[in-house]
């Protein structure tokens, strides 16, 4: 019965998102955040999973159409499961729900909705701080997926207005992966480096370099934090992916971002900076696994 009424209410759901119809949008929403907290309760998670994706294919269909409205009431919808989920405490669902956030916030910003895209990057810092400090590793892992997709559209955009966007993403993701190293999240930690990294090649790809450089300062944090707590493979991405922009920006003349990476390069003064066959395994195995998390929630 609950399986039937899943497949009306997204049926409804995205026939009302071809008809501009927002109150047949918000009914479905509605309908589906319903069902998903009654799969939650009864701890369903394989029919709670799928009423998630559910509202994220509203989310998503909403924002691919420029309904504002209707993607942030599916990101409202979202937070109601995000509550639930990590209440009862299942994993499976929590994760989805943040990945979640991330794809229609991906969305969002190429359709160039900038609140739907803060507002999917905001509830994304604020769940990576609560995941990283429950030591919840796999969520943290998601949110970091999540807000790197979001800031790599951000920064592609080419529209100026985004820009607070981009620090939102930039600033969440050093947050996250600061807290996660000092949790000694050393996967989640390495996760927040390599999206970071990301968008730092996103960004010096349309010649942003102040985005470039608070890039770099937030992996100086996450390493130096990763630093403290001798957690090599972490450290050792952090250098790497600073010798990438810095090296990256030099070459397309963006100095104050190349100037930036070398500070932040710097502060590491005693690490040897050397091919770590160990640690390069690690990072691409990190690497792998959060590509199969976001190819998964598409």
């Amino acid at each position: 019965m609950l399986s039937r009424e899943n497949d009306q209410a997204i049926h409804k759901g995205l026939a009302s998102i071809e008809e501009g119809f927002d109150e047949g949008i918000s009914q479905a929403l509605t309908s589906l955040t319903d069902i998903g907290k009654g799969y939650l309760s009864e701890r369903k998670e394989l029919e709670a999973e799928m009423t998630v994706s559910s509202i994220k294919e509203i989310g998503r269909a909403a924002a691919l159409k420029g309904m504002e409205n209707a993607a942030v009431n599916a990101i409202r919808s979202l937070e109601k499961m995000l509550q639930c989920s990590m209440k009862q405490n299942m994993e499976g669902t929590t994760v989805r729900v943040l990945l979640s956030f991330g794809a229609i916030g991906k969305i969002a910003a190429e359709q160039q909705l900038e609140m739907v895209a803060k507002l999917a990057a905001s509830v994304l810092g604020e769940s990576g701080n609560t995941a990283a400090l429950l030591n919840r590793e796999r969520e943290t892992i998601a949110v970091t997926i999540g807000l790197g997709e979001i800031g790599k559209a951000v920064v592609g955009t080419k529209f100026p207005d985004y820009s607070e966007n981009a620090a939102i993403c930039i600033s969440c993701l050093g947050e996250t992966g600061k807290l996660a190293a000092q949790k000694i999240l050393e996967e989640a930690a390495i996760g927040a480096e390599l999206m970071l990294e990301e968008m730092a090649a996103a960004a010096m790809q349309e010649n942003l370099q102040s985005a470039a450089g608070s890039i770099a300062t937030s992996i100086e944090e996450i390493g130096k934090s990763a630093e403290e707590e001798k957690m090599e493979n972490a450290v050792f991405q952090a250098v790497s992916a600073l010798q990438t922009i810095m090296s990256s920006s030099g070459n397309r003349y963006l100095n104050d971002a190349s100037i930036a990476a070398k500070v932040a390069l710097e502060s590491f003064n005693e690490f040897d900076i050397i091919n770590d066959e160990a640690s390069i395994r690690k990072i691409e195995a990190v690497r792998e696994m959060m590509r199969a998390l976001w190819v998964n929630t598409k």
